[in-house]
């Protein structure tokens, strides 16, 4: 194992890749070979750390990434990726100029976007060595986040018309075509999804009314791609008048890739140690405010993992949070702090310094998901990924060595 940077601490959130990469290919063999798939690695590939998670799709010919800031495609681009990178947030001007820059692709979402792209690529064509400008056109179909609204479909395709499709020599390329559902794992069924891709059906007419193809489409998010691989077709629903030449609608796996999902292998576990223990006699109480009194003399594991780490103040709610020692549940108690949270390791008498504590993963068969902890914090595991901080290293396992990013 090779350490860049001090870590001190026995805190961390280890990787392991080869399930980052069984994830993926399990999507990827769901859905036809030329099929769009673009992984997200926004958030800090959702609190896995971008860099290292982006190395490892492009290692597997994944072709597209994801981001939701500008920023985040500059960062992948300052690490030396050179893939095509979707940019799915809002931009500005400025934030604009930086994606053309960096060749960050647009996910147009308003009609005022488009007019900043529509300017800047039709200023910019006279430039020497001029390359057309790729974006994707999303379209709001119930959502009612972002993605061009309904009433201004018309307006947009008339205005990206005169710019042809994929081919020819215009300043602007449409390479996309995309939705968001916003209740995804209905996939399969008579609901809401539906009624979206009902919707992108006739966003689609209009595009090829005005003559526009040769793009690609993509709809499915982590949970609308889980349902579509338990369901042979989305009940009386024709996916295939909607899906481009690959015959099957591309995907923007998020949670899946990171195991989040259902049927998904979990890549991270949230480790740390007993750095002390305190003897608690009956009656005395623990931590700030004293929310939790000892009801017999106990045994108490100090953990150098708080708030601050991402280990999250409303886990010790009722008591119900556990951790993992020596193979075992145990409760989290008390009021967690910002550097540590206490454990009551009292059935487990033979607990001592050093013993490694699992916030998420496995030890001797006993397992806690991102989930568990997200059900117990009343919130998604999304936020409990995204919420294990900057602080906390990083440690990738893929085959050997491993190496630690701190």
């Amino acid at each position: 194992m090779t350490s860049v940077g001090p870590h001190f601490r026995p805190t961390l959130a280890r990787i392991d890749l080869q399930k980052i990469a069984s994830n993926f290919d399990r999507l990827r063999s769901s859905v036809a070979p030329t099929t769009f798939i673009c992984p997200m690695v926004k958030a800090n590939a959702y609190g896995h750390g971008d860099i290292a998670i982006a190395r490892k799709l492009r290692s597997l010919h994944a072709k597209h990434l994801g981001v939701g800031l500008v920023e985040e495609g500059l960062h992948l681009r300052e690490s030396g990726d050179k893939g095509s990178i979707l940019h799915f947030g809002l931009y500005d001007h400025q934030a604009l100029e930086a994606m053309i820059q960096k060749t960050i692709t647009p996910v147009v979402s308003s009609i005022e976007q488009l007019e900043l792209l529509i300017k800047s690529a039709t200023l910019k064509s006279s430039e020497k060595n001029f390359q057309p400008i790729d974006f994707h056109l999303k379209f709001n179909t119930g959502m009612n986040r972002l993605g061009i609204g309904q009433g201004d479909w018309s307006r947009a395709i008339q205005m990206i018309a005169p710019f042809g499709g994929p081919s020819g020599q215009s300043p602007l390329r449409l390479s996309g075509v995309c939705t968001h559902f916003s209740d995804g794992d209905d996939f399969g069924s008579k609901g809401r999804t539906e009624i979206q891709l009902l919707q992108l059906k006739k966003a689609l007419g209009l595009l090829a009314s005005a003559g526009l193809g040769g793009f690609q489409i993509h709809v499915s998010n982590s949970s609308a791609a889980g349902a579509r691989m338990k369901k042979s077709k989305l009940s009386d629903f024709d996916e295939s008048s909607l899906a481009d030449s690959s015959g099957c609608l591309g995907l923007r796996p998020g949670l899946a890739i990171y195991g989040g999902e259902p049927g998904f292998l979990p890549a991270l576990e949230f480790l740390s140690r007993i750095v002390l223990i305190q003897d608690v006699r009956q009656g005395e109480r623990v931590s700030y405010g004293g929310r939790w009194t000892a009801s017999r003399n106990s045994k108490i594991g100090v953990v150098p993992c708080g708030y601050a780490d991402g280990f999250r103040r409303g886990l010790n709610n009722q008591q119900q949070a556990q951790v993992i020692v020596r193979g075992r549940k145990v409760a989290v108690i008390g009021a967690i702090c910002m550097d540590y949270f206490m454990c009551d390791l009292t059935e487990v008498q033979e607990a001592m310094l050093g013993d490694q504590v699992v916030m998420i993963g496995t030890s001797e068969g006993v397992s806690l998901t991102a989930n568990d902890l997200a059900d117990e914090a009343k919130t998604i595991p999304y936020e409990i990924f995204t919420g294990i901080s900057e602080r906390v290293p990083r440690l990738y396992v893929d085959g050997e060595p491993s190496v630690s990013v701190i």
